[in-house]
């Protein structure tokens, strides 16, 4: 009976996808023996070209709030990134996200993730400082979780305006259910706090969220969705 790999042992797949790239630029009798080899090596380890494919999917993790239930803002920014860039992504056992798609999609939304995250990060700690000083603590992050939704949702149009939704790719969702057969939908965590105050955050965090300086790449090496 053939051994049986999994789609993660890349050093085996990988010598297959090299022999098949050999056999496109080679001659004749190069090609059938390197396609041979491939096959060969293929039932040796019981892959099927749909494995092979799927070698091709790639994941990469961004830092995020690494609590049980994630503010409804981080969700959003999420959001932002699989529609800009055709990705899947689900938040790993560390609280984190992981990002899944085509090589290099994953490993540019998990550095488009970060780099937004830092962002707003950083200017919901400006807010509070500013705006929010004289606050209680519990209502002090909640306004501070409705100005980061404003951001966040501003940051998500302004992308949905630069660039048309990239299709998400039926392997991803193939590769999850391999992997990550037992992935939950978690909801997210809003402000339950309204009135004139949290109107004023929301609307100051729409502001500062459209000033964030996004732009498409240009050229095909480019990165779909860039951050200056």
């Amino acid at each position: 009976m053939p051994k049986r790999v999994t789609v993660t042992d890349r050093a085996i797949i990988d010598k297959i996808r090299k022999l098949f790239a050999l056999a496109k630029g080679s001659t004749e009798h190069e090609a059938a023996a390197a396609l041979a080899k491939a096959r060969e090596m293929m039932d040796a380890h019981g892959l099927s070209d749909a494995h092979i494919a799927m070698a091709e999917i790639e994941e990469a993790s961004a830092r995020a709030s690494r609590t049980q239930k994630p503010p409804r803002w981080e969700t959003y920014l999420c959001l932002a990134v699989r529609r800009a860039l055709g990705v899947e992504a689900f938040i790993n056992k560390d609280g984190d996200r992981t990002y899944v798609g085509r090589a290099p999609a994953a490993e540019i939304a998990s550095y488009a993730f970060s780099v937004l995250f830092r962002r707003l990060k950083s200017a919901r700690a400006e807010y509070i400082a500013s705006r929010l000083k004289r606050c209680k603590p519990g209502r002090k992050r909640q306004r501070a979780d409705i100005f980061c939704e404003g951001w966040s949702i501003a940051v998500y149009r302004k992308i949905a305006e630069l660039m048309p939704e990239c299709e998400q790719e039926e392997l991803v969702g193939q590769y999850l259910a391999e992997r990550y057969p037992h992935l939950t939908t978690v909801g997210a965590r809003s402000a339950k706090i309204k009135g004139r105050g949290a109107a004023d955050d929301y609307w100051r965090g729409h502001d500062a969220g459209r000033d964030v300086p996004l732009h498409m790449g240009v050229g095909s090496s480019a990165a779909p969705l860039a951050l200056k």
